[in-house]
């Protein structure tokens, strides 16, 4: 052994239960104030139709286009009563109304669809002239309202019937329905995918419960690091996740058009310090952790983490099914990330936060919860707990108590997968693909 070799950290108890305790509570204090920030963040109105809003324009749009008729009034009820944000609730209104071919709207009407605040009056404004043929409104009202609707299907017929009485609107409203259709298609072969997908993930999980008793080819990493060592390593880890965040938004904040840099930044930032502690903990070099979680063949590894992407999918869909209509929340679990991403202009911050996403982010996160913390907890319980446990913190950790239930199940998919193969390439694949098709959704209806 090299003169410059360290061995595992065992720190003394005399001190180390006590910092563990007071980080224990350190951590509770910034998961609650995170958690106060994010629930009244969430109880501001949106400025502006949300992707949710989005999707089911689409999907109410799209019988009018395909089948030339409305779509069932008690669809049209159904989301009209689940629409929470004000500008999603106003883009109801008006395909029903565009759909439905309503001519002269009630001031009923009116007061219950037009947001308040911001953009509000030029809403009125612009339904007024569309639909009771009032003046028309200025170019900076449509435009806004344009806008504020989302600038797709719905926003495009309300200016094609503005347009009628100018030059006309027929031509903008050949364009909404190519636009719609695209995304119509897009959503269909996004569909084609989860039902294979699901398909594939049953097949999988047929056969893992078939050869459940074969060995495995590879175990799981083992860590020589004591108990209260990982419980430091994990409560320095969550609270240094917030250190480097907040030092990222305040390095940016003299430049706002640069905002969207803060989230790359936290996240190269959060992997440095994690990933220098996980090795000084252990006593060893990034190149030694890397052979440690990712032994094995790589075509292999990679080749399952496709077939537990189909499991994953088919858990998390069945999950979404049984917890969804329990937890029905208000808001949007990905809220922040759907305004970062409307206010990205041009090719270089879309492709710092993709990798960010899907690369960084995924690589970070599987090596502390299915390279460490699962192990770590294998070695001192049974596998099912430590299956259970390290799914559930990672749920948690993400403070989206909406999302609990989807992102714990999708965690553990991502632990059996790491203990099916023994290498956390498999974990990382299903992640990255996880979160790339998230943001790619988001942003297509950004």
């Amino acid at each position: 052994m090299s003169a410059d070799a360290r061995q595992p950290w065992h720190p003394d108890r005399r001190w180390a239960d006590s910092l563990i305790a007071l980080l224990s509570l350190l951590a509770l204090l910034v998961a609650g104030l995170t958690l106060a920030a994010r629930q009244r963040s969430a109880q501001r109105p949106s400025e502006r139709a949300s992707l949710q809003g989005r999707l089911v324009e689409v999907a109410l749009g799209g019988p009018g286009l395909l089948l030339h008729r409305e779509g069932a009034s008690r669809d049209w009820v159904r989301v009209e009563s689940q629409a929470r944000e004000p500008w999603d609730r106003a883009l109801l209104a008006v395909l029903r109304a565009e759909l439905g071919d309503q001519k002269e709207p009630t001031t009923r009407w009116l007061d219950a669809i037009t947001p308040a605040g911001t953009g509000g009056p030029g809403f009125r404004r612009a339904c007024l002239a569309a639909y009771a043929g009032a003046p028309l409104p200025s170019d900076a009202d449509r435009a806004e309202v344009h806008r504020r609707l989302g600038a797709g299907y719905t926003a495009d017929l309300l200016e094609a019937r503005l347009r009628d009485r100018e030059t006309g609107g027929d031509a903008l409203r050949a364009q909404a329905r190519r636009t719609l259709t695209t995304r119509l298609a897009g959503l269909a072969a996004m569909g084609s995918l989860v039902v294979a997908a699901a398909a594939g993930g049953l097949a999988l999980l047929i056969y893992l419960l078939a050869t459940r008793d074969r060995p495995l080819p590879q175990p799981l990493p083992v860590w020589s690091l004591s108990g209260r060592a990982a419980a430091l390593v994990l409560l320095t880890w969550f609270l240094g996740f917030f250190l480097a965040s907040n030092l990222s938004g305040l390095l940016v904040a003299p430049w706002p058009g640069l905002r969207w840099l803060a989230i790359p930044l936290g996240y190269t930032l959060h992997a440095a310090l994690g990933i220098r502690l996980l090795c000084w903990a252990e006593g060893l070099r990034w190149r030694e952790l890397w052979h440690r979680v990712a032994p094995g063949r790589p075509g292999r590894d990679l080749a399952w983490g496709g077939a537990f992407l189909g499991l994953a999918v088919l858990l998390v869909l069945a999950v979404a099914l049984v917890a969804g209509p329990l937890l029905s929340p208000d808001q949007s679990t990905q809220r922040d990330l759907q305004e970062l991403l409307r206010s990205l202009r041009g090719w270089l911050p879309n492709l710092a936060l993709f990798l960010t996403i899907t690369l960084l982010a995924p690589c970070f996160e599987e090596l502390f919860f299915r390279g460490f913390l699962l192990p770590v907890l294998a070695q001192r319980q049974r596998l099912a707990l430590a299956l259970v446990l390290s799914a559930v913190l990672f749920g948690a950790i993400h403070l989206q108590p909406a999302g609990l239930p989807t992102l714990s199940a999708l965690g553990f998919v991502m632990g059996l997968a790491m203990r099916h193969t023994g290498s956390l390439r498999t974990p990382i694949l299903i992640h990255a693909c996880w979160n790339g098709s998230q943001f790619l959704l988001l942003r297509a209806f950004a």
